[in-house]
């Protein structure tokens, strides 16, 4: 198969699915042993090409794999046309998430000691969303579960790789409260 009929299988495929396809789903369909680094080659191929005929997509790497993508740029038309179901996740959920995510693998225990409190509905929640999954049992007392992020995860945080998570310090979350001074005692008088 030559390239440019190779780029439009990969097109195509890419085309007709929402989900994300890894380089090896994407070879596997071009058959013949068809090696993933040239689908990551086919998919640079086609970015450019969208770009210098500028398209309103491109194919975004994204939870280790490919996806094709409006670009942001065009989201309040497309909201217009079919309002998007965000995913509502509250407080608490984030909370459980942001663990789970940076501290995989991790069991529950470890996520209430950091919350403070019972995280069973928010890790029931989690997984029926997909988006953190059983990864195991830890070899510990009692065996606990062990919870990681999916894939699901990346995609909807257009996450290629967990190494894209931003640090801590590239979050600039404020620290906690300081403690209000006490008086002395002969001040407060």
């Amino acid at each position: 198969m030559i390239d440019k009929d190779a780029m439009k299988v990969v097109e195509a495929v890419l085309f007709s699915t929402p989900d994300v396809l890894s380089s090896k789903q994407i070879a596997d369909v071009l058959g013949n042993d068809f090696p993933t680094q040239k689908v990551r080659s086919l998919v640079d191929l086609l970015n450019e090409e969208y770009q210098s005929t500028d398209r309103t997509f491109r194919i975004q790497r994204v939870a280790e794999g490919f996806q094709m993508r409006t670009l942001p740029m065009y989201k309040t038309w497309l909201t217009r046309l079919e309002p998007l179901k965000p995913l509502r996740l509250s407080q608490a959920a984030m909370e459980t998430l942001a663990i789970v995510a940076y501290r995989q693998p991790v069991i529950r225990a470890d996520i209430d000691y950091l919350r403070g409190v019972d995280s069973s509905h928010n890790l029931r929640s989690l997984l029926e969303k997909k988006l953190i999954h059983i990864a195991g049992k830890d070899t510990g007392p009692g065996r606990p579960i062990l919870y990681t992020t999916t894939k699901k995860f990346l995609g909807l945080f257009s996450l290629n790789d967990l190494k894209d998570l931003p640090t801590v310090e590239e979050l600039n979350l404020p620290g906690p409260n300081p403690r209000p001074q006490q008086l002395p005692l002969e001040a407060a008088g």
